[in-house]
């Protein structure tokens, strides 16, 4: 009896390891498509995924350790996608009753911060809202720079474990442009201010179609121009090239003098 057991108990420890490998690369591999997306600037399969994406982090998100990797990876993913379609409402920063940050990420804050400066420059508003926002918008650049301070190493010393997880998040560059960002709405702020009360708030830009990408804007025809107009010369093959000898030869030069 003891001899059929021990076989069955390794037999049974082996199916769930089995089980267990093939979760986690299966979303291993639904994690990788996603980063691929986000790379192709592919952001509508990322933002609208009808929830396939957790189905397959489910239960990878139970390993240790890499199951932080992929659940950090994938709201990263999804809060990219989100910043470069414009959709600025689902990337407002939480807290808890005390008024505390609930996210604790630096490149998280910093796409939710930039998405409320992107945000407030959509509409125009009078001078009391606009400083209202200005207030709103320095302060969250403010969590971000509060969010991860920097040792002597370069690592963010209190960033959590889900920045730790994120491979190849540059933790110093993205409070750089924290700063950088926080001393430009500050400006604007103490411009704004000084500006006389009934002073008309200037037009803001129309938001663009498309969106812009990472890349800056699409590109397209100029204005007022007929298309027929361009010309696309299309090189031969080299069996073409055979069937017409005399292409590319020209005019047989005559000798003057």
């Amino acid at each position: 009896m003891k001899s059929i057991l021990t076989p069955l108990v390794l037999a049974v420890l082996l199916l769930i390891a089995g089980v267990a490998a093939w979760t986690l690369g299966q979303a291993q591999e639904r994690m990788a498509q996603v980063e691929t997306q986000v790379a192709t600037l592919d952001y509508g399969a990322v933002a609208d995924d009808d929830g396939e994406l957790d189905r397959f982090l489910v239960s990878a998100t139970r390993v240790p350790r890499f199951g932080e990797e992929m659940a950090y990876a994938a709201k990263s993913g999804r809060a990219t996608a989100a910043y470069w379609l414009g959709r600025y409402e689902g990337l407002a920063l939480e807290r808890d009753a005390g008024g505390v940050l609930v996210e604790r990420d630096p490149r998280l804050l910093l796409l939710a911060a930039n998405a409320a400066f992107r945000a407030s420059r959509l509409d125009t508003v009078d001078r009391d809202t606009a400083l209202a926002r200005l207030d709103i918008i320095v302060s969250n650049y403010a969590d971000v720079l509060k969010s991860g301070p920097v040792s002597s190493g370069g690592n963010a010393s209190d960033a959590g474990s889900a920045s730790d997880a994120g491979a190849g998040n540059d933790v110093t560059e993205i409070l750089a442009d924290a700063a950088y960002n926080y001393e430009l709405a500050t400006r604007m702020r103490t411009t704004l201010e000084r500006a006389r009360p009934g002073a008309k708030p200037e037009p803001k830009p129309k938001p663009m179609t498309p969106p812009s990408t990472i890349h800056g804007r699409q590109g397209g025809p100029p204005k007022n121009a007929d298309v027929n107009e361009f010309r696309i010369v299309i090189p031969k093959r080299s069996d073409e090239r055979d069937q017409n000898p005399e292409g590319g030869q020209g005019q047989q030069r005559i000798r003057k003098g």
